[in-house]
């Protein structure tokens, strides 16, 4: 299957659109956890499934079901658009915890303390019961320089392990050691579970505060972003209470990690304790909405 897909980038306040092919009972090896300056952006992926001239799609694929990862049990879906599962990971009705699978190439294993972040922004906008982070998992390196949409695709295929079973829904996050192919990207949504964050690019714009942006504060930040994907913000899964949304699902709050130019030097330099964004008033209002 060769989905088509749509993304929309954040240029320094600009979206550009285009086509292209295109993050109850746990294993041994899980273990619970406690608890740019260069022109750098991040993508919402928004992956359009369509019939392949290759390889036909079962008809569970088409009508949203399938584990994603080439087997036909209807269960659920790993293959939709981001923000399909939006009312999965914020409403407890079928899903009372979620499995966050991260996995990395060698060198480029997140630091613990975004993974921190990611957790409590989770915990604090999730309405479930346990929100668990998986020890990260290191994967072998895919050999390039630069990884497209379509090569993190495949590699999730490889490597995941995790799907959606019983109460857990589980979520999938790739760290590679190599740039998004079109541009200074730092991470990208492209399935309703999955995202995938270039760590070659984050190494390069990360440093030692003031000057620069520690790596853990840029993790912890795309980590949140991409998952804003993932929840449906901004009006893509989830709908907006008052309008709120330009260049894309983005925000158009400066101080909301949904931000459109979240990315730019300004949003990092005006930060001099390390903090890191979260979800603004309307942002709010919209996960509160499907909540109630």
């Amino acid at each position: 299957m060769n989905p088509e897909s749509y993304r929309m980038v954040d240029f320094l306040n600009q979206a550009v659109t285009r086509g292209t092919h295109v993050l109850h009972h746990t294993p041994e090896w899980l273990r619970l956890r406690p608890g740019l300056f260069h022109s750098v952006s991040f993508i919402f992926l928004s992956v359009l499934l369509t019939v392949s001239c290759d390889t036909q799609p079962t008809a569970s694929d088409q009508n949203g079901t399938g584990n994603g990862n080439g087997d036909d049990d209807p269960a659920y879906s790993h293959t939709r658009n981001p923000g399909m599962s939006a009312i999965d990971f914020l409403r407890n009705d079928d899903f009372t915890e979620v499995l966050v699978e991260i996995q990395y190439m060698p060198g480029y294993r997140p630091a613990d303390s975004g993974l921190d972040e990611l957790q409590a922004f989770l915990q604090d906008h999730l309405d479930k019961a346990d929100v668990i982070i998986a020890e990260p998992e290191e994967v072998p390196s895919g050999g390039q320089e630069q990884y497209s949409a379509n090569d993190v695709r495949q590699l999730e295929e490889e490597h995941r392990r995790h799907f959606t079973e019983g109460s857990t829904l589980a979520s999938y996050n790739l760290f590679v050691d190599g740039s998004y192919t079109d541009g200074n990207v730092l991470g990208i949504a492209y399935y309703n579970t999955s995202n995938a964050y270039f760590g070659a690019t984050i190494h390069d714009i990360s440093g030692s505060p003031p000057l620069n942006p520690s790596r853990e504060k840029v993790e912890g930040t795309v980590l949140r972003h991409e998952y804003g994907h993932l929840l449906g913000l901004v009006d893509n899964g989830v709908e907006m209470q008052e309008h709120h949304q330009e260049n894309g699902p983005h925000c158009t709050d400066e101080g909301c990690v949904m931000y459109h130019a979240v990315n730019t030097t300004d949003f990092f330099a005006n930060m001099f304790d390390d903090s890191i964004s979260d979800l603004d008033e309307y942002c709010l209002q919209d996960i509160h909405a499907v909540q109630e």
